[in-house]
């Protein structure tokens, strides 16, 4: 059986805020087997997508209470590495990020190409050829001969994100973890995003987390899907049996509130708000707004069961001794849905 390229265990991450602590990440699993495979990591904001991206970089703020769990990549356990050894060996040379917003945070006074540049010259390249190296990469990206000289606010949106991106894979990461990249950009430069990370993902057949809130865009993108909800992940599984066949409420109602081009009826909101996570609910997360809920819900943890294409869902609904006759009735639903 082969090393998969990511494999991540019981991660852990808690941040202080007053006498409680916040459960950002709270014992999220999930592997990516092999390069060229994309994940997709959806739910609603506050659910925890981008703490746990952070935690995989290593990149976390002053006030983390508690931090742990098991990454590996490649078979490499990231965890015991130094700061030192994690920022020399890891940060954008394995794995590498774009951020939300990062669009926005380009240097106005520097051309964009000497900002792509400037890692690899820290790096020890020689400044033209590294110049060299950032041209290639913008033209890899999709934009045009000669844009490195310009500088970012004579781009557009879609440019600059392109830009964002090349910058990120600099160092010809192994993994590029994306948070919102298409957020702030309208519909059709959204389109020629997703069809440049499509592109990536066959050559060079770069692995990818993709973080987003639009189930519809993890769709287009990804191998497999991550269903997030209060810092754990509720679902994980194969994209087509996720968007077909979800084995917990959340993951229902999140697809149920997608507006369908050919489907009559009209898109069912989603019931409640999320919950406060310096004080998350007893059991499962996800009782107070769920139609489904039984007795253990508000009582017992749900464990992670196991489905049958590898992957996993937190609800008591996919146990036949403990949910009974719900059993069945979920059962039934999965296939219709």
């Amino acid at each position: 059986m082969s090393t998969p390229l990511l494999r991540v265990e019981d991660l852990l991450l808690y941040y202080r805020a007053g006498n409680h602590p916040v459960h950002a990440v709270d014992g999220v699993s999930f592997t990516i087997e092999d390069r060229g495979q994309a994940v997709g990591i959806v739910g609603e904001s506050g659910s925890g997508k981008t703490s746990m991206a952070t935690a995989l970089m290593r990149m976390l703020p002053k006030n983390v209470e508690s931090f742990r769990g098991s990454i590996q990549l490649a078979g490499q356990e990231l965890t015991t590495l130094s700061d030192d050894q994690f920022r020399r060996e890891i940060r954008w040379k394995k794995i590498a990020m774009v951020f939300q917003g990062a669009m926005n945070v380009l240097n106005p006074v520097v051309r964009v190409g000497e900002q792509i540049a400037e890692t690899l010259i820290f790096d020890g390249m020689e400044k033209k050829t590294a110049l060299a190296r950032a041209d290639a990469l913008l033209e890899r990206v999709g934009l045009p001969a000669g844009i490195g000289s310009r500088y970012a606010h004579e781009l557009s949106g879609g440019q600059r994100q392109r830009v964002v991106i090349a910058t990120a894979l600099v160092m010809n990461p192994e993994l590029l973890i994306l948070d919102e990249p298409t957020s702030a950009l309208d519909v059709s430069v959204q389109a020629q995003i997703m069809n440049l990370l499509k592109d990536l993902k066959e050559d060079p057949g770069i692995s990818m987390i993709f973080i987003t809130h639009d189930i519809g865009l993890a769709s287009d993108l990804c191998d497999s899907i991550a269903v997030a909800y209060a810092g754990q992940h509720v679902e994980f599984g194969s994209a087509d049996r996720v968007l077909v066949e979800p084995h917990h409420p959340y993951s229902s109602l999140l697809l149920s509130s997608l507006p369908r081009l050919h489907d009559p009826a009209p898109p069912v909101p989603m019931p409640g708000e999320p919950p406060d996570l310096t004080h998350p609910p007893a059991g499962c997360r996800f009782h107070p707004r769920c139609p489904y809920a039984f007795a253990p819900c508000p009582v017992i943890v749900p464990p992670e069961y196991r489905v049958e294409d590898g992957g996993h869902a937190r609800c008591f609904l996919n146990d036949r001794e403990i949910a009974g006759d719900r059993y069945q009735i979920h059962l039934q639903a999965t296939i219709d849905a």
